[in-house]
């Protein structure tokens, strides 16, 4: 039954997102724009805005603590030889 989950959406995001900005785009240039019509177009706006909200909020990455404030501490490891201090390179 994937098919059906994706026929709504397709038609969530394409047909009632379409509706709802073309009834805007009506209402805008009308010297009185309809309050009901600008509703049912926030309405058919509605779940492609949210489900698009849901995606970017739960994206990978997307949360501030997922991001260190402080750089990583340097990995513990044996000290520099002396050549590599003054910084030559050591034979490769």
């Amino acid at each position: 039954m994937k098919w059906v989950s994706t026929i709504w959406q397709s038609i969530r995001d394409v047909g009632l997102t379409g509706f709802g900005v073309w009834l805007i785009w009506t209402q805008a240039h009308q010297a009185e724009p309809n309050g009901t019509l600008l509703a049912v177009a926030l309405v058919c706006i509605a779940p492609a805005a949210r489900s698009a909200v849901t995606t970017v909020l739960s994206a990978p990455g997307s949360s501030s603590e997922s991001s260190p404030r402080h750089p990583a501490p340097p990995s513990e490891s044996s000290p520099p030889s002396p050549s590599e201090a003054n910084g030559e390179r050591g034979p490769r």
